[in-house]
Order: structure tokens, then sequence, then C-alpha cells
């Protein structure tokens, strides 16, 4: 399976122009990066594979995709998690639910790995967590391929790419196959943390990507009032839905730095807005927080 080339479009903000590349518009059963990632797993044939394990929060992106994908391959799909919240099994919601419609079969364990490696044999397919892999590198360069012929076709002068990273997979791989700066910040952890996920994949730290970091520290998943108004901000002067976790911290971060970047930014959209329901959940439950929810 192959997706066309994501829109590639103009907006603004603030009185800043952006260019946007709409990976949220890729694939309808996709999340966004989660099909690049994807990809090569989705194109090549596996005769003897019957199942897809792999690991991570409750409400991920890849969760999601990895249960489409296993759909669509015939696949058993296994996902450990450490803990599935009591309120959430009573009333799914977001990537979970979709997960689960898709037959994704979940266990709750605090030992992930042991519990990963029992069901690690010939016939599966180990995904890590959130696509951290070598095999994510062929979906990228696809993307890679894309932005520089998005680029060329709109006469854009010395551009360079944002995108907030999770493992920081897609911007690492997008870094070693573009020749412009990428531009990422950590949204999981600190710049540490993202660079030792780096290391993970891709031991040749010339391809890594430049992090800029945020004079205040966003902890991953905290609701915070600043960036629920960001992500509506943005919904109403650019007309797109960003997703509610990942995005508002990548945007807040780009605009501190905007003033000291050089050239055309182009910020990449990596899909996740099936999650976003969740989260809006949990900003409604906090009404001390959002009042006006």
């Amino acid at each position: 399976m192959l997706f066309p080339s994501s829109p590639f479009e103009r907006r603004s903000f603030q009185n800043q122009f952006f260019y946007l590349k709409r990976d949220d518009l890729l694939y309808k059963d996709f999340s966004g990066n989660k099909a690049r990632k994807f990809h090569y797993f989705l194109t090549h044939d596996f005769p003897i594979i019957k199942r897809v394990v792999s690991s991570g929060s409750n409400q991920s992106n890849a969760m999601y995709s990895l249960s489409v994908l296993a759909r669509l391959k015939g696949w058993e799909f296994i996902y450990v998690c450490d803990h599935i919240p009591s309120f959430l099994k009573e009333n799914p919601i977001g990537n979970y639910k979709a997960a689960c419609e898709n037959g994704m079969k979940v266990i709750e364990s605090h030992t992930r790995e042991d519990e990963i490696l029992m069901y690690c044999d010939e016939k599966t397919v180990h995904v890590e967590e959130g696509g951290r892999q070598k095999e994510a590198e062929e979906g990228v360069a696809v993307l890679a391929r894309e932005l520089l012929a998005d680029i060329q076709r709109e006469n854009i002068q010395n551009p360079y790419l944002f995108l907030p990273s999770g493992t920081g997979t897609t911007a690492l791989f997008l870094q070693k196959h573009l020749p412009f700066p990428v531009y990422t910040c950590p949204t999981v952890g600190d710049s540490t943390y993202l660079q030792k996920q780096w290391t993970m994949v891709e031991p040749e730290t010339t391809h890594f990507p430049i992090i800029l970091t945020a004079a205040k520290k966003f902890h991953y998943g905290k609701l915070y009032p600043e960036l629920f108004e960001l992500w509506q901000r943005l919904k109403h002067e650019m007309d797109v839905v960003f997703d509610l976790v990942y995005d508002p911290v990548g945007w807040s971060v780009l605009l501190e730095h905007l003033p000291h970047l050089h050239g055309t930014p182009i910020y990449v959209h990596q899909g996740g807005i099936l999650g976003n329901s969740s989260m809006e959940e949990r900003y409604k439950r906090k009404k001390t927080i959002i009042k006006h929810l």
C-alpha cells in the first residue's frame, strides 16, 4: 500500500506565515507520521508473520495505527501497557477505543519487556514504543522526497523544518535525508532523553536534528491552560486542528524561538488528532483549569 503525497499548505498565525506539511491528511486510518514509520511493514510481504507486539501508553497514536496495520495484514495485535484506568475501561474513548475495535489485545504489566519476550518468536514482529526503529527510515525518506518536491514547486528559499518529538524518530530520519536544518523539541523527557532515543536507532550523530528547548518545562501529558488556549487559537486562525498533546508544546517552542530562526518555516503536522477526544475530556473534568469548557 502506498499513500499519495500529503497536502502542502501556506497558512498564517499571529501575522507570520508558515508552510504546513499536512500528514494529518495522509490516510484516514493512520495517525500521520505513523503511516510513515510503518510504511515498511505496510508495503513489504511477511509470509510467516502472524502477530505484531508493541507497548506504550494507553492513548498512544502508535497503538491505534498498529491496530490498523494488524487488521490490514490479518495479524494478531498484542499491546503491553503499564496501566489502563478503570474509567477508560468503562468509558472507552480516543485511540484506545478505536484500537480495541480493531481487535487489539491489551496486557497490563509493569514489566513490559519481560511480557513482550513471552510473545516474540519467528512469527512475531516486535515494534518498539512509538515506532522507534530502523525500519521507520524507509517511510520517512519518502516524506523527505515529498518535502523537497513541495519546496521546489513553491520556490521556497532558505527553508527549515520544525516538528515536535516523542521518540524523535521522524525528525531524525528527516534530517538524514534533507539538506537543510530540521528543528525539533522534546515533549517526553528532556534533550538528553531525546538524544538517547536517537542513538538507539542511528549511532551516527552527524544526522541529529537541532533541538530547541522552552523557557518553561512542560511535562508530558499534563494539562496546561496556556497550551489548550494556544491549541484553540491555532485552530481558529489557521483553520487546522492539531494534536492536543504534542503540537501545542511544539508550537509554543517554535514561536518562542522564531525571532532567532532564519529562513522559511515549514511545520510538519504529524496527525494524532483521534486522541484529542480523550484529552478534551480530561480538560473538561478539570473545571478549575479550563473554566469555559
